[in-house]
């Protein structure tokens, strides 16, 4: 008897701990953006990368190199990932960290010039319809911002 109310007490015990309350993943408290400049001059696009505390406590992010918020870019007319011209953004291997407290944001500003030729201040894409999407780089938090379409003329 006592091993039959043993059983029954360990069984209790396993479906308590496999209850049917399923436990939501937990929002990440990091919002992550791409703010477009107002302007699209002379074959110039300008894009604020964001990323913003939108909780309420101080969140400490941790990216494993300089490069802390970089942008992705996106073929709209094939739907696949392209690599600036002459390559992608060269970080410093040197761990880097961030605190935000609730409400604030770091951010990056990158400039997109058409050509086929790499110039240091710009990243150069060749002419075309491309989608722009910002992704936070911690190592906890692999963020990806919702894409905004462009063009490169």
């Amino acid at each position: 008897m006592r091993h039959l109310s043993g059983l029954v007490l360990a069984g209790a015990l396993l479906a308590a701990g496999c209850g049917s309350t399923a436990t939501a993943p937990t929002p990440a408290p990091v919002r992550v953006s791409v703010q477009p400049n107002p302007t699209f001059a002379g074959g110039i696009a300008v894009f604020t990368l964001r990323a913003e505390n939108i909780s309420q406590s101080v969140v400490d992010l941790t990216f494993p190199s300089s490069c802390q918020i970089l942008p992705y870019f996106t073929d709209r007319a094939t739907a696949r990932d392209v690599t600036p011209v002459g390559g992608g953004f060269a970080c410093l291997t040197v761990i880097t960290r961030q605190t935000l407290r609730p409400g604030e944001a770091f951010w990056q500003t990158f400039t997109v010039k058409a050509g086929e030729t790499p110039e240091s201040q710009y990243v150069v894409l060749p002419p075309g319809e491309y989608l722009i999407r910002a992704r936070l780089e911690d190592s906890g938090y692999r963020l990806d911002s919702d894409p905004f379409p462009f063009t490169v003329r």
